[in-house]
């Protein structure tokens, strides 16, 4: 499954996410502080070597 690493500009709060929760932080801002947030915030995780 398709995963995206999230840091909130706001909070600071990193953590791994799926397609369907980068959908509703998208729609409803951070998770743990609610600012709005772009797709710019979510990056693929770096390939495992």
């Amino acid at each position: 499954m398709e995963r995206y690493e999230f840091t909130c500009p706001d909070c600071r709060r990193s953590f791994t996410v799926t397609p369907s929760m980068r959908e509703a932080a998208l729609t409803s801002g951070c998770p743990v502080c609610a600012r709005s947030v772009t797709g710019s915030h979510f990056v693929p995780p770096a390939p495992s070597a």
